[in-house]
């Protein structure tokens, strides 16, 4: 039995502009506390992309349902592909934080900054991995809801 319907490199292109924002927004949050000097406590809700990949599958399981080119399996590939693209612009973030020796939001003291930089972002690649499964399910029910007020044509 299949895990997707499709390749996975079709799901990276159904979803790119969702990885382009998280990628932006990644950057944003980078940025943050280096460049702009805004303390952690003030930005990081504006720039969480751990809010905007759940609104993004949110997007995509409406967008899913509306289009009728989707199915529980595409939402879990798609799901699959925002959560891994979101783990690897943080574990990115993290080893530029701490190989480059640059203070950000990312390795903040009070929000596990003071960890072992392989433990932390190992823990990011399990937590992209276990998000996968959340987002599908997140997903899957928005798409069951959306379908509800569609009438099924009948033969």
């Amino acid at each position: 039995m299949k895990l997707f319907n499709k390749p996975l490199g079709e799901y990276c292109q159904h979803s790119k502009t969702g990885v382009y924002l998280l990628a932006l927004v990644s950057v944003i949050r980078f940025l943050m506390k280096p460049v702009f000097n805004v303390p952690y406590s003030q930005g990081t809700h504006f720039t969480s992309v751990t809010i905007l990949l759940l609104v993004l599958m949110v997007v995509y399981a409406i967008r899913a349902n509306a289009t009728g080119m989707g199915n529980y399996r595409d939402l879990l590939g798609i799901a699959f592909t925002l959560s891994m693209a979101t783990a690897a612009f943080i574990i990115l973030g993290i080893a530029i934080d701490d190989f480059g020796e640059i203070d950000t939001y990312y390795t903040d003291l009070a929000h596990g900054g003071n960890l072992n930089v392989w433990l932390h972002m190992g823990g990011h690649l399990v937590a992209g991995l276990v998000s996968s499964l959340f987002l599908w399910g997140v997903g899957s029910l928005v798409y069951f809801l959306a379908g509800l007020g569609r009438k099924k044509a009948v033969a």
